[in-house]
């Protein structure tokens, strides 16, 4: 059974599936979704700093980072790691997203501010050579998921800086909202959320 207390601060909230090339041929497998708390744990500030020297800042995970350590942003991220999870291992984050704190009562919306995935991974870095797959869409839908069973929220809002941000969010039927010259809003309303994280 899950875990989705967000509340009490939840190391390890459930599992995902992504894809994974196994013998040659792709397979879902679960990995683990987990909340980083880098302002109050020691090791998870170090971990997302680890992170950000391996992947050398790309894929958004220097600013994760920051945002992280600045504006105290909630850090969730997928890893193949299914144990100790207060020593969190950095090789085996495979994405993270950050997001405005929200609490259980929330009745409005919740932001996804950056989603970054190991560059081995990404999409437009390895799109051929990459064994590893659908990692940011089950981060996503898993957020969705949890936001959908565990709060009032009635929207959830990813925002998209760049055109292939804003294509991977219109492949996962987010729906554009507004935009300006700087970034794009996608969003998903509470009555949509089953079906999205299907």
């Amino acid at each position: 059974m899950e875990n989705y207390n967000v509340s009490f601060g939840a190391r390890r909230i459930g599992t995902a599936n992504i894809r994974a090339k196994i013998d040659n041929k792709w397979k879902e497998i679960p990995v683990s979704f987990v909340r980083l708390h880098p302002k109050t744990n020691r090791g998870d500030k170090e971990a997302l700093a680890s992170v950000t020297k391996m992947w050398q800042g790309k894929n958004l995970s220097g600013s994760i980072q920051e945002q992280s350590e600045i504006c105290n942003n909630p850090v969730f991220a997928l890893t193949t790691q299914n144990e100790n999870f207060k020593n969190i291992n950095p090789k085996k984050i495979l994405g993270m997203l950050t997001t405005n704190d929200f609490k259980r009562n929330t009745e409005d919306t919740v932001e996804i501010f950056r989603v970054g995935v190991n560059p081995k991974y990404a999409y437009t870095q390895n799109k051929n050579k990459r064994d590893i797959k659908h990692i940011g869409a089950a981060l996503i839908k898993k957020f969705v998921d949890l936001i959908d069973k565990r709060t009032n929220v009635q929207r959830v809002v990813a925002i998209a800086e760049e055109p292939s941000e804003a294509r991977f969010l219109e492949k996962l039927n987010m729906k554009e909202k507004n935009s300006n010259f700087k970034y794009t809003n996608f969003e998903i309303n509470k009555e949509n959320f089953d079906e999205f994280v299907k």
